[in-house]
């Protein structure tokens, strides 16, 4: 996903328009619903950015379960990301030791995160793309004990957390 696209969704509109959207899937009519998104004005950019988040959120479902219809991906990001159910074992590991802050250095689009942060364990979490940092960003935006940073894991200074 390129910056411009993601400032796109980002918008008032953009999350709008996505939320707006019927559940895709395998018989959606693409040309159609493009077709009737830029009757109602939408620019194109804008269409291809919520479309494109439309497939991905139902490709996602089948990783991320309900979260996934208000999650925001690349496709790279879904496609490493780690399955909800494995990284909320992992998490509960991390919960079960004591552990009360997490550091998830590259952590993609926060999946692994999300698990941690879910059970209220302190998860700081950062990523060096800016794009993938931004979507982690909104992914966590829920769990007021996670913090993401775009930085490069070896720029996080470990004994500050």
């Amino acid at each position: 996903m390129e910056r411009s696209e993601l400032v796109a969704l980002l918008s008032p509109e953009g999350l709008r328009l996505l939320d707006s959207l019927p559940e895709w899937d395998s018989s959606t009519d693409v040309v159609r619903t493009v077709a009737a998104l830029r009757k109602e004005g939408h620019p194109p950019e804008l269409v291809a950015a919520v479309l494109s988040q439309a497939r991905l959120r139902a490709k996602a479902a089948a990783k991320f379960g309900e979260f996934a219809s208000t999650m925001l991906f690349t496709e790279a990001g879904l496609e490493q990301a780690t399955r909800l159910r494995v990284a909320a074992l992992h998490a509960g590991r991390f919960a079960a030791a004591g552990v009360q802050h997490v550091a998830d250095l590259g952590c993609g689009i926060g999946g692994d995160a999300l698990a941690m942060a879910a059970l209220e364990l302190r998860v700081t979490a950062a990523d060096a793309d800016e794009v993938t940092a931004t979507l982690a960003s909104f992914n966590l935006a829920p769990f007021p004990r996670a913090t993401v940073l775009h930085a490069r894991a070896e720029e996080i200074d470990l004994d500050g957390l």
